[in-house]
């Protein structure tokens, strides 16, 4: 079985934008001859580092100055340690370098390749670019990297995977942003992030001691005819349940997939109706008017009792979507004060 049909229903949509994105993603990109000042190593790493992972273990004995990113939003991270990669992967949005506007900042000047013209290529990684960007490090994280492409990539430089329970894009923010720091040579440096983002939050949820309890369907729309929840380690569930909010772990005696995800079909909608419902539609805004015109949504208690939250807003909805350590900073102070309005 291919690694494209392991890929949940979340980035199977969001591949579809990838490639329409591609040509404004292609016009980004630029030779591996100028991007040779483009990395900001921060000179304070220890070194050599030995990283243990699902497939093995990998040593770096110097600082990288040349990291290629191939997770989805393995440069967030990244650039939350102040190292801006040489190369990146596409994933979808149309901005610059692939980087969204919560990381802009942290970009800077740097001009990194956005690999493969822009086109997200999940089963065939483009070893040939790869190497021809003569990289000192390759950080594929948030991926469905296979044991066979981990040794085709390791032929070219160190490469850094998850532990095992973290594989095919099931790595939490918090582990990415440590792994990333632990081949940077600064775990520490990036637990403090961690820690950072994680009191935000807990700030956040003291402050609103009424969001204690209440639970929350996190629900999207892919195909017709059906809604995916949210569930378990998605970072768009443990979102809210960072806020005090709790997800529910199966709807009707339907219990979540390999992913996470728990499917509803549009016949047992009624189901989904909680204290707060949460629809993220910015990457599809259409979908706002599919979902209020199915024949039994207005019959949902939380309908009727106007506590829905509309995440309709692109870069948010990308924020709240990405779920890095720059991004979740971002989104939370977009949609704290929305959800305080709705579920408050």
């Amino acid at each position: 079985m291919s690694s494209v049909s392991l890929i949940p229903r979340r980035l199977l949509r969001v591949a579809a934008l990838a490639g329409a994105a591609a040509v404004v993603l292609s016009a980004c990109s630029s030779s591996s001859d100028e991007k040779d000042d483009d990395s900001k190593a921060s000179g304070e790493g220890t070194f050599p580092v030995t990283i243990e992972h699902a497939y093995g273990t990998t040593e770096i004995t110097e600082e990288p100055t040349r990291i290629v990113t191939l997770g989805l939003s393995d440069q967030d991270p990244l650039l939350a340690l102040g190292v801006a990669p040489i190369a990146v992967s596409p994933w979808y949005g149309d901005y610059e370098y692939a980087t969204w506007p919560w990381a802009q900042d942290e970009l800077g000047d740097a001009t990194p390749v956005v690999l493969n013209d822009g086109v997200r290529d999940e089963a065939n990684p483009p070893v040939e670019e790869i190497a021809s960007l003569d990289p000192d490090l390759i950080i594929s994280l948030y991926n469905g990297t296979t044991e066979e492409q981990y040794e085709q990539l390791s032929r070219i430089a160190p490469v850094v995977v998850p532990d095992e329970e973290y594989t095919d894009f099931s790595i939490t923010w918090q582990e990415a942003t440590r792994a990333t720091g632990e081949a940077l040579g600064r775990e520490d440096d990036a637990l403090a992030l961690v820690d950072e983002l994680e009191d935000a939050f807990a700030d956040a949820a003291a402050e609103h001691p009424e969001f204690e309890g209440q639970e929350v369907a996190v629900g999207e729309r892919f195909e017709p005819g059906e809604t995916v929840l949210r569930t378990g380690n998605d970072v768009r569930a443990r979102f809210f349940e960072q806020l005090g909010f709790t997800i529910p772990e199966e709807i009707a005696g339907i219990t979540p997939d390999e992913y996470g995800e728990l499917i509803v079909p549009d016949e047992l909608i009624t189901e989904i109706s909680k204290d707060l419902l949460v629809w993220n539609v910015g990457f599809a805004p259409e979908e706002k008017t599919t979902i209020e015109g199915l024949p039994l949504y207005s019959q949902l208690p939380v309908v009727d009792e106007d506590k829905v939250l509309w995440i309709e807003d692109e870069v948010v909805s990308g924020a709240f979507s990405w779920g890095t350590v720059l991004s979740l900073e971002y989104a939370l102070e977009e949609l704290l004060p929305q959800i305080d309005q709705v579920a408050g």
